[in-house]
């Protein structure tokens, strides 16, 4: 598939080490490692390169983005590049406000619009409100914003990053050992039946 990734808080150059990171299975190599690391990493790389030539667009802009300005980089990756999986980083950052309620409907409308007359899938990471602490996890009646962006969304994925796990001491430790390090949980899937948590576990 044909990928385009639309971060607005974090610079090609970063998402790409970390991309590459995860394809090459290594920690980016510094100069002062022996050559052969160094060689072998770049190595890596340049598959990573030649794996993702046609098939990764990034957009490279930080900061706000007006809502126009993304809905046509969005039918243009559509229309024009063929491209299936478009992401959006993040959706606060294409309107005026958290409390923009008409602004976030508009945006979310647009691209549920672009999704359906080109058959692609357009990714739009949003945030959740602060819950009572990070041991909570979070469910769909708690992302900002307008309600309008749970009920027009085909499906809604959170993630949630396991904090008392990470926190965690001596016996405490111990007894969360086996318990995931995250969560994606399906809270919304329109077209399908299922709905569940996935556990996650981070290998650094």
């Amino acid at each position: 598939d044909k990928v385009c990734v639309a971060s607005f808080e974090m610079k090609p150059v970063r998402t790409l080490e970390r991309m590459a990171r995860q394809f090459n299975g290594m920690e980016p190599a510094r100069r002062h490692e022996p050559p052969e690391l160094i060689e072998t990493y770049k190595e890596a790389c340049r598959q990573f390169g030649d794996w993702t030539d046609g098939k990764l667009w990034l957009y490279d802009q930080q900061g706000t983005v007006s809502p126009e300005t993304i809905v046509a980089v969005c039918r243009y990756c559509a229309k024009t590049l063929g491209i299936n999986h478009i992401f959006v980083d993040s959706l606060m950052k294409c309107v005026k406000g958290e409390d923009d309620y008409n602004g976030q409907k508009y945006l979310i409308d647009e691209f549920c619009a672009i999704a359906k007359d080109y058959d692609t899938h357009i990714h739009v990471i949003h945030h959740i409100k602060k819950l009572g602490s990070e041991d909570q996890q979070p469910g769909k009646f708690d992302t900002k914003g307008s309600g309008a962006i749970t009920d027009q969304v085909d499906n809604i994925l959170i993630h949630w990053r396991n904090k008392a796990k990470e926190n965690a001491e001596g016996k405490n430790a111990a007894a969360m050992a086996s318990d995931p390090d995250a969560l994606l949980t399906c809270v919304k899937q329109r077209n399908g039946e299922w709905e569940g948590k996935i556990g996650l576990w981070f290998d650094r």
